[in-house]
């Protein structure tokens, strides 16, 4: 799914960091396909890793690994608020994906021991900025709410797929400040990933209909069936 994006963000990414790979787009496609030929897997998970090598060689590594679908959950996923300043977050500027995931990870065990399915962080002025490995969505006087770039979260390529659905089903879209104190007052929620799409999400003491949110998903799958 949109191929394309994701890897125009790894050699976005890789081009921050000065890692330079000898291999183009159209390269990582073809691993990419041989990969998935090599497989007996309909539907599943591929993920690519770039390191900087070895030492002495410095030449980048590629890892390519792939895995069936889980089971995604169809209905509402609880989800908990965190404070991101007690766990090592790291964030880049600009913000690149990568594979130091280890406070976002921590994140994500304490939420289990919660029996909640994801961490929503809020930073120290308490503004809202994204989950553990996911982007969180809301829905206000039927506007769509997100948390913008600029608090360092990364722009998923799901993220931004959904934000285009929106944008053309005529739902005003917001790319903004979202206080703590203020999560209560929302009428929908739902986070969004590569790997999930979309998923209502609750908490305690909040639920929804979702009723902006499902017509949402509805196109997403659309668009998904077609790619």
């Amino acid at each position: 799914f949109s191929i394309d994006k994701h890897i125009d963000r790894l050699l976005s990414g890789l081009n921050v960091i000065d890692l330079h790979l000898d291999k183009d787009k159209s390269d990582l496609v073809n691993l990419i396909s041989l990969i998935i030929a090599k497989n007996n897997i309909d539907s599943g998970i591929i993920r690519l890793m770039v390191t900087r090598g070895t030492s002495d060689i410095r030449v980048p590594s590629i890892y390519i690994s792939i895995k069936p679908f889980y089971s995604i959950p169809n209905t509402p996923v609880k989800v908990i608020y965190l404070n991101e300043t007690n766990f090592p977050i790291i964030r880049f500027n600009p913000a690149i994906k990568s594979m130091n995931y280890l406070g976002n990870m921590l994140a994500k065990k304490e939420t289990e021991k919660l029996n909640a399915f994801e961490p929503v962080f809020y930073n120290k002025e308490n503004i809202i900025t994204e989950c553990a490995i996911r982007n969180i969505f809301y829905i206000k006087n039927n506007i769509l709410l997100t948390p913008c770039l600029d608090l360092g979260i990364l722009s998923g390529v799901m993220r931004e797929t959904i934000i285009d659905i929106a944008k053309k089903n005529n739902i005003q879209v917001k790319e903004t400040y979202i206080d703590y104190k203020d999560i209560n007052q929302m009428d929908e929620a739902f986070i969004s990933s590569t790997g999930i799409g979309m998923l209502e999400c609750i908490w305690d003491g909040w639920s929804s209909s979702f009723s902006i949110t499902k017509k949402i998903k509805k196109e997403l799958f659309k668009k998904i069936k077609k790619s």
